[in-house]
This record gives C-alpha cells, structure tokens and sequence, in this order.
C-alpha cells in the first residue's frame, strides 16, 4: 500500500489481552474510538462483521495509562505488562461493550478523559466450530486449562468505570492533547512576485 508523503501515520498500541481468569486491568482513559468490526476471510480480504439486519457490528477502542495491574499486552506475538504510564488499548466487543454501556450508566454520566476503567477476568466460555457457546460458562482457571487446545475459549472481564483521581487526571488530558494535536503541515515560502511598475 502506497503511503503519500505527509500523511500522518500512528502505530497501534498494545492492546490488554485476556488470557486467564483472575487478571486485573486498571487505566486513566485517553480517548474513545467507535468502530465497525473487520474480520479478515479466508482469501484475504478484510470485510465488515454483519449482524443479522446487514448493519455492521461495532466495537469499542478504549486508548488508557496503565495504573496498575497483572493482565498482559501487545501486538501480535510480543506481550507484557504493561508499567504504569504505559499508553494501550481496550478492544471491546460483544458482551464486553454490553458492559461498558452498563458501566458508564452506573457511572451516571457520560465518560471523561481521566476517568478510570477496571477491568478483572472472572469467566470463560468454551465455543464449538461455528461460533455458538458449548457447555456452562468456566469460572476457574483450572477449568480453563483442562479445556482441549482444539477448541476456542472466549475470557471475560468483569468492568467498572469510576470518576478519575488525581495526577493520572493530568497525565491523561496531556496524552489527549498530545495525540488530538492538529500537525502543522510543512510551511513552503510564498514566492515573490516582482510587479510591473506602472509606467
């Protein structure tokens, strides 16, 4: 894919993966982003997730400071834990956005930059070939493990939001800033213009 010179270009954050029950999440959130969700298909082309009226499912990108917390993140194959201060992101989807729609109404407002999500995995649920749940939901790691590599299990958080504290209220609205400030585009001289005297 050709990228024109100039155009601004951010690389993704790690993103706060669930890989076992009983990790916890906590972050200053930065910004949200709301968004179709894409899956890429079997030849490649990546298209929209439709529900079953045609419209695009969406899902929520939640860009946070880590606070503290054990649940580890990354892109693609590199992971860790993330240290305080640590810009990453939430993806959420499904029953996790159900959650979050819950969790900003127990909030009784709407989200601001500095408000802090808390995020602790607390269940599985195992899932056959085509995507439907198998079996009673799995609330302990063990259970999780004894699960056969073979089939897919989805790990769920429970999630809370609650009005910001402090300096992480600071540190988030200067990463807001600095990730919403407009670049200034490379300034050319105006060329001069000699003009004809008049006589």
């Amino acid at each position: 894919m050709a990228i024109p010179l100039g155009e601004q270009y951010t690389p993704g954050h790690p993103v706060v993966k669930r890989t076992a029950i009983g990790q916890r999440f906590v972050g200053a959130i930065v910004n949200l982003e709301r968004r179709d969700r894409t899956k890429k298909g079997d030849d490649g082309v990546v298209r929209p997730v439709l529900k079953a009226d045609g419209k695009p499912r969406q899902e929520l990108i939640v860009t946070c400071l880590a606070m503290s917390g054990d649940a580890p993140a990354g892109i693609g194959d590199e992971q860790g834990i993330p240290e305080p201060g640590d810009t990453v992101r939430l993806i959420l989807k499904g029953k996790a956005f159900a959650d979050w729609i819950q969790a900003e109404r127990a909030l009784g407002r709407q989200v601001q930059v500095g408000d802090v999500v808390k995020q602790r995995t607390d269940s599985a649920q195992v899932y056959d070939a085509d995507g439907n749940p198998k079996g009673q939901p799995l609330t302990t790691q063990a259970e999780v493990e004894a699960v056969p590599r073979s089939q897919t299990v989805g790990i769920y958080a429970e999630l809370k939001l609650e009005p910001g504290e402090g300096e992480w209220i600071d540190k988030a609205e200067a990463a807001y800033r600095a990730a919403t400030a407009v670049p200034l585009t490379s300034h050319q001289p105006q060329q001069q213009v000699e003009e004809e005297e008049p006589w």
